[in-house]
This record gives C-alpha cells, structure tokens and sequence, in this order.
C-alpha cells in the first residue's frame, strides 16, 4: 500500500468520530422540531396535523359508473363496494369449545370439539317504517352423523364452511300492526310471547312451547297486532314446501297456523298459544302427523337475587296416537360479578302419559367481557332411559363477537 493511500485511511477515519459527534445532537433533538412552523415557510397551505393520518388517508374512492355524469345520475347510485345509505350491516362470530359423553349406540358423540360460526345480517329501510332484511350465515357444525354437544346446543350453522343465504324478511309497520313476509324465518317471529328464560341448550331455549310459541317456519307470514293495556296478538302461518312441486297449503304439503295472545304488566307476563300442524312427514320439528297443541307460558320479575322466574307447558293432540305433553322451568338470576347465571329443567321433548319422562337439566353462566365481546360457560345432562344406558352430558365455552 503506497504512502498516500496510507495517509488517507488515516484521515477518514479521523473525520468519521467528529461527524458523529455532530450528528448526535440532531437526532437527540429531533422531536423538538415543529412541523407546523416549517410548513410556514412554503408555498403550499398549512394542513392540520390532525387531517394528515385521518381514518381516510388510504381509503381508495369507490369505484362508479362512468357514463352517470352524461345522464345526470348521481355518482352514488351506481357505487361499487358501498351499501345505500339506508342500510346497516350487522355481524357476528362465535366460537363453540365442547365436550360430551353419553351413549353410543344412541349416536351420542363423546368427544372435544371445536365450531365456529359467521352471520352477517343486512338491514335495508324505503319508508323509516319497514325494513328488508338478509341473513347470510357460515359454520362448520355437523348436522348429521350423531348427536353432539353442538348439535344438543344447536349452535351455529351447518353449511360445511359454505356462505349461504339463512333467510330473507320484509317487515311493515301500519300504526298498531306489524306484518313480517320472508323465506326462512318462523311462523312465530312476530310473537311477544312470555319467557324471560335464556336457554343454554336448544330444547329449553323453547320455553317449554317450541310447537306453538315457537313454532318454526320456512316461507312464511308472521304479525301481531297490539291491542293496548299489555295485550299483543299474534298470528302466523307457514309452509315447508314453496320451492318444491308440493307448493305450500295444497294437499301434499306440510303446513302450519298459529295464533297467540300475550299480557305483560310491569313485573310479569301471560301467553297462551295456538298452532295446528298439517304433516305427513317429519319436516316440521319431527311431527309426522296432523296435530293440535295448546301452550301457556308465564314469567314472574322478582328483582332480588332471583331476577326472574319463567315456567311453560304444551301440549299436543295428534290425530292418531295419544297425547303428548312438554314442560319447562327456569330461574335466571340477577348480576353476580360480572355476569348472571341460568338454571333450567325440562321434558327432553314431547311424551305421552305411558312412557318415561327423559328430563333435561343445564346450568350456565353469561358475562360481557366488553362492548363487543360476551361468553357464555355451561353444561346440562339429559336422562336416558333402559338398563346400562348412559345419560348424555355435555360441557361447552361460547363466545360471541358482535360488530
């Protein structure tokens, strides 16, 4: 190495500690600059600093039909990727952890598992007095194969990860009546009812009357009408069959009416329902004849520590065979520590006098961990009967996002 490269190294790296040294004091003063103040000395207007990173800075303009400045059309009618501004989007997952033992050879599923659930739910009003509403739902729950702790629960939906179409409603209000017209939904969804109960599992979540204030639907008109004092009325009709040769209220098809009329006053309430279920097969919650059923429900608020007490009984007159009877029992407490607790029993499902009550027990507690978020713990057992026979019971964690 020559003697004047040599000379050079040495005086770089001379240079190199006293350009660090210079540098220090900026960059330890650094945040002390203001960036309004330099903004002052160009040529471009000040901007708010709030204005700079705003919830907008990378939002991209919705895409829009080319051809609606030449026709005078508002640039909004034809937005992509937007809702009208009368619609409101509402969204919610679940997160099911369970676990089961029972018996086997009744298909009772003895496992852990893991479900989730999606529902998105669109609601659109024309006039401030209706509302045209969608539901599109996904999840991963088996529907068939055997009975698990989900299924037991009947949570979420079981679409094989599929987003489908779970019903589509039009509501309208005409002063005291309200008339709901839609695919999907139930016979009874306009029915106020009589239970302050919230069920764990899906047979009590019924109150007691999933046949007649419970009833459930597919292509359906459901109303109520409030009669003033605490009255409401209620009526529905559905049938399962309109997408198919069938049809709905002809002779093949299986059908349902139903009418209810519910009081409340200030610290309990009365329903009495009505439903006749026209079918021959097992489409309408597992009856597979003509039936007539008469429910009651009641619920008494106690303010204390139990907040609520909410009983039902059914029963049903089916045109061949004996009658049937169901019933129900529920107490839900008021808050303890941040959530509330739920205690219920039940008939397993309709049973006539000369076989076996199988009755249902669950216990749960519910809490919301913030504004968006809840949890629900529980478990229940279901008698079985017969010798060396198992009873099904069942553990699960529940919880819900709602956005």
């Amino acid at each position: 190495m020559c003697e004047d490269t040599v000379m050079k190294l040495f005086s770089q790296l001379l240079v190199a500690p006293a350009a660090l040294g210079l540098l220090a004091p900026l960059s330890a003063n650094a945040s002390e600059v203001n960036i309004s103040e330099i903004a002052n000395f160009s040529d471009i207007e000040q901007i708010e600093e709030e204005q700079i990173f705003d919830h907008n800075s990378f939002k991209k303009p919705l895409a829009t039909n080319p051809s609606n400045e030449a026709k005078n059309i508002s640039p909004a009618t034809f937005e992509a990727g937007g809702f009208s501004d009368t619609t409101v989007a509402s969204q919610t997952a679940q997160f099911l952890l369970s676990a089961g033992s029972g018996e086997p050879s009744y298909g009772d599923v003895e496992s852990l598992m893991f479900n989730y659930y999606y529902g998105l739910s669109l609601d659109t009003s024309f006039t401030g007095e209706d509302s045209l509403n969608v539901n599109i739902e996904t999840g991963n729950t088996i529907g068939t194969g055997g009975v698990s702790t989900a299924r037991v629960l009947d949570f979420g939906a079981a679409n094989g990860d599929a987003l489908k179409v779970a019903d589509i409603s039009y509501t309208r209000s005409f002063g005291d009546l309200t008339v709901q017209v839609g695919d999907g939904i139930d016979a009874s969804s306009q029915f106020a009812g009589a239970c302050l109960y919230s069920g764990f599992t899906d047979h009590l979540a019924d109150c007691g009357t999933g046949l007649s204030a419970g009833i459930g639907g597919d292509v359906t008109l459901s109303s109520s009408y409030d009669l003033g004092n605490g009255f409401v009325a209620g009526f529905g009709l559905t049938g399962y069959q309109g997408n198919t040769t069938d049809g709905i209220f002809t002779t093949e098809s299986d059908d349902a009416y139903a009418a209810q009329l519910a009081y409340a006053a200030d610290n309990y309430g009365l329903s009495v329902s009505y439903a006749y279920i026209d079918s021959d097969t097992l489409s309408i919650t597992g009856v597979s004849v003509d039936n007539t059923i008469w429910g009651l429900n009641g619920y008494y608020s106690l303010g204390g520590f139990i907040d609520s007490i909410s009983v039902g009984y059914e029963t049903a007159n089916p045109d061949t065979g004996g009658d049937t009877t169901n019933w129900f029992a529920g107490i839900s407490t008021s808050e303890v520590g941040p959530g509330t607790f739920g205690f219920g029993v039940g008939t397993a499902g309709h049973t006539t006098s000369s076989v076996d009550e199988s009755i249902v027990y669950e216990a749960s507690y519910s809490w919301d961990v913030n504004d968006g978020t809840s949890m629900t713990v529980g478990g229940f057992m279901k008698e079985q009967h017969g010798s060396g026979i198992e009873d099904n019971t069942g553990v699960a964690l529940t919880t819900t996002f709602s956005f």
